[in-house]
């Protein structure tokens, strides 16, 4: 990957993550970055259906910790799902 597809850089804090979930795309990957239960949730599912109605057996998670590295490592498990599912498609 020689430059990352999704970034989130001045988009997203762990503040307004503590508050409410971020959910955004990349071409046709769309994910959920979401705190539950103490860890930062990061989660993918193919597109054309939003969150609520993509079927839980299409979705992916990842549990980080709540801190500025755990996201960076979320962007970064992001990018390289997109990279290895949906970059072909």
């Amino acid at each position: 990957m020689e430059q990352p597809y999704i970034t989130l850089k001045g988009q997203i804090s762990l503040e307004f993550l503590k508050k409410r979930n971020f959910t955004g795309s990349c071409k046709k990957m769309r994910y959920n970055l979401f705190i539950e239960e103490g860890r930062l949730m990061a989660a993918v599912y193919p597109q054309p259906y939003c969150w609520e109605c993509t079927p839980g057996e299409q979705k992916t998670f990842q549990s980080f910790e709540v801190s500025k590295e755990g996201l960076e490592a979320a962007v970064t498990w992001l990018n390289e799902i997109y990279e290895a599912r949906f970059l072909s498609v």
